[in-house]
């Protein structure tokens, strides 16, 4: 039986009342304890390193120093999941939480208004995350990679055309898809279609950043784009992206009460296992949750090939884990090993056992 409380928090937040806020949110989760609140980045450190708590909340504004720098000076110490909590980026113009992201922290959320309905619905999603990375750093809680590759790397894969890579990621995603887009570099020859959980207003930072960081041209995918090679194309927040029989791409908008995950990864992939069956692979990055995990084996009954980020390199292996164990992952890795195999498969080149 779990122990009420189990998971630790410290509060970075220089704001009083905000603090008090997120003090009173979190505490009302049986499952989480707030260990103290840090207003400034010097203080945010300091009780980082005496407290040690299981997971830290992180305005990026605070009255001494950016909370970017506090998420390099507390990682550089100690390996703690970090939260986001923070209005900055909302607008698609700022970058700071996402180097942040690439510094080491976990996740991004954006930081309520205050009024009561934006309330009620961000403190079950933030206090699931705390739960989710608290558990995911102390304890094992799901199957151990080497059970889940079992089913999941005995089958040979062949090398063939692939005319198109469906990728689904959540949390710990943006530094993740950094690195294999990457790694697929800017003449890869196909396009590249990604479906990432990410707060809304957070979507155009996100393209914009990714656009700058990889060598790939990245766009917010629009109703009827033809993908084509050399370019990546996100999924826009509160809708599925999913393949037309002429290979354009549809956004079908999800009203909020009908589903909590919208970009959807099972939407996409199964979409292109229909559209594309073999031609097509499919990559299944970190994330909470088991989003993709039941498109990724419909890809992999139409031939197509199929990989996941491994559990070393994962925030939360959550997502990747749900796909192993389904049997629908020919292959784990890093990102960049994972882009590798793409550049070689695309090129026709490999042929692996």
């Amino acid at each position: 039986m779990i122990k009420s409380r189990w998971a630790r928090v410290l509060i970075v937040e220089d704001s009083p009342v905000a603090g008090r806020i997120l003090s009173e949110g979190i505490s009302r989760d049986q499952r989480l304890a707030v260990a103290g609140i840090a207003v400034t980045a010097r203080s945010a450190v300091e009780m980082a390193e005496r407290l040690r708590p299981d997971v830290i909340t992180l305005d990026l504004v605070l009255p001494d120093e950016s909370g970017l720098r506090v998420v390099q000076r507390v990682l550089h110490t100690r390996h703690v999941p970090i939260i986001i909590v923070s209005t900055l980026g909302v607008d698609g113009s700022e970058s700071m939480p996402f180097l942040a992201l690439a510094a080491g922290a976990a996740d991004v959320i954006v930081k309520p208004a205050g009024n009561e309905t934006a309330l009620r619905s961000f403190f079950p999603d933030l206090n699931e995350r705390i739960a989710t990375l608290a558990a995911e750093h102390a304890v094992p809680t799901h199957t151990p990679v080497e059970h889940v590759r079992a089913r999941g790397v005995d089958m040979p894969m062949r090398g063939a055309a692939i005319e198109c890579v469906v990728i689904g990621a959540s949390t710990g995603g943006p530094p993740a898809l950094v690195e294999l887009l990457t790694g697929l570099g800017p003449d890869f020859p196909a396009p590249i279609i990604i479906v990432q959980h990410i707060a809304a207003p957070f979507i155009e930072g996100l393209v914009r950043w990714l656009d700058k960081e990889t060598p790939l041209t990245v766009s917010l995918a629009e109703n009827g784009t033809k993908p084509v090679r050399g370019r990546a194309y996100l999924a826009p927040s509160g809708a599925d992206l999913v393949f037309e029989s002429d290979g354009r791409l549809r956004v079908l908008p999800v009203a909020s009460d009908r589903r909590a995950i919208a970009p959807s990864a099972d939407a996409l992939f199964s979409s292109a296992a229909e559209i594309y069956g073999a031609r097509c692979a499919g990559v299944l990055l970190t994330g909470m949750g088991r989003d993709g995990a039941d498109g990724l084996l419909k890809l992999r009954t139409k031939g197509a090939k199929t990989f996941a980020q491994d559990e070393r390199s994962c925030t939360v292996f959550g997502m990747p884990a749900a796909a192993g164990r389904l049997g629908a992952v020919e292959a784990f890795g890093e990102p960049r090993t994972i882009a590798g195999r793409l550049r070689k498969l695309a090129a026709r080149l490999e042929r692996m056992s």
